[in-house]
């Protein structure tokens, strides 16, 4: 009787041990992977601080300032967001533009001049901006013309090419386009403003001087040959669809200026202004708040001329040398 009294009691010591030792097993793996666990939350947790710290210095290294060049555009960061591709304008002086929206292009020739200073006040005051096509010889040695510029850059204008000389013997002699001269101050201009508003800048936004249209008219046998340098080189030649009537060579009233813009873009939800920014255009600045205020009543957005890229414009016939 006693034997069996032990021996349960040994058997019951042992049970009670193998128990006791799984449990604490038991205790122990949960412990361990407990840790682990912790671990790989904190490790975790630490790389993705590490990795936002990162993202964070990277996006104030990278961040740029509104009013910086974007690379290889004829824009700032800023103008981006109210830029219209080179293609599409073309297209909507063309007349020939499909798409939809409601908007006008001021656009200005042959400046910068003390003309510039005015008519960038007023589109200050106006908040609104336009696209300056910019002669290169005003630009090349005149310190105060550079400074303007400078200002129609920054204050998140487009720049844009027209010629260096806008001398028709030298571009035009016989009139017929001689593209070797016409290229070689295309590329003359473009370096001038890249050593003024600096060397990410490049423009590729051009509007011949007199326009292409004459060029067609004209029936310029260079034509087809000259689209060809320009699509190789990435380059867009924009006319417009609507002016003012300041280089038409009589005098207008400002009352008639404003009239004439309102007839040449008459109906048309796609509108290029044709202006001018030279030395003795006092009617233009006298008259450019009207013509503002006319298109913001008319409910159009204003809009400015940026570069196309290089494969857009290579995937499509250039829209000057299509008929309308």
């Amino acid at each position: 009787m006693s034997k069996d009294i032990f021996s349960k009691r040994r058997n019951l010591n042992k049970n009670n041990f193998l128990k006791i030792f799984l449990g604490v097993l038991a205790i122990i793996i949960l412990l361990l992977g407990g840790i682990k666990v912790v671990t790989m939350i904190g490790c975790n947790l630490a790389n993705k601080a590490s990795i936002n710290k990162e993202q964070k210095e990277q996006e104030k290294v990278i961040k740029p300032n509104p009013d910086d060049v974007m690379p290889r555009m004829n824009i700032t960061y800023e103008a981006d967001k109210y830029s219209v591709d080179a293609k599409d304008v073309q297209a909507m002086a063309n007349d020939t533009y499909k798409g939809e929206g409601k908007y006008v292009f001021l656009t200005f020739d042959d400046g910068p001049s003390n003309s510039t200073e005015k008519i960038l006040n007023i589109l200050k005051d106006k908040n609104v901006h336009g696209t300056f096509f910019v002669l290169g010889s005003s630009i090349e040695k005149d310190s105060k013309r550079q400074e303007y510029l400078k200002e129609e850059f920054k204050s998140g204008n487009a720049i844009a090419n027209h010629s260096y000389s806008h001398d028709f013997k030298k571009l035009y002699p016989g009139n017929k386009l001689k593209i070797d001269s016409f290229m070689d101050e295309f590329n003359k201009t473009n370096d001038i403003m890249k050593s003024i508003l600096g060397g990410e800048f490049d423009c590729k936004v051009l509007r011949m001087p007199g326009g292409y249209g004459t060029r067609k008219y004209y029936k310029d046998p260079s034509l087809k040959e000259f689209d060809d340098t320009l699509q190789e080189n990435g380059i867009i030649n924009v006319d417009w669809n609507a002016l003012d009537g300041d280089a038409e060579g009589k005098p207008y009233s400002t009352e008639e200026m404003l009239n004439y813009v309102k007839k040449t873009s008459k109906g048309k939800n796609h509108v290029v202004i044709l202006m001018h920014d030279a030395a003795g255009k006092e009617k233009t600045v006298e008259i450019l708040p009207q013509i503002i205020d006319y298109y913001k009543n008319e409910g159009y957005e204003f809009k400015v001329i940026k570069n196309t890229s290089k494969e857009e414009n290579n995937s499509n016939q250039s829209e000057n040398n299509k008929d309308k």
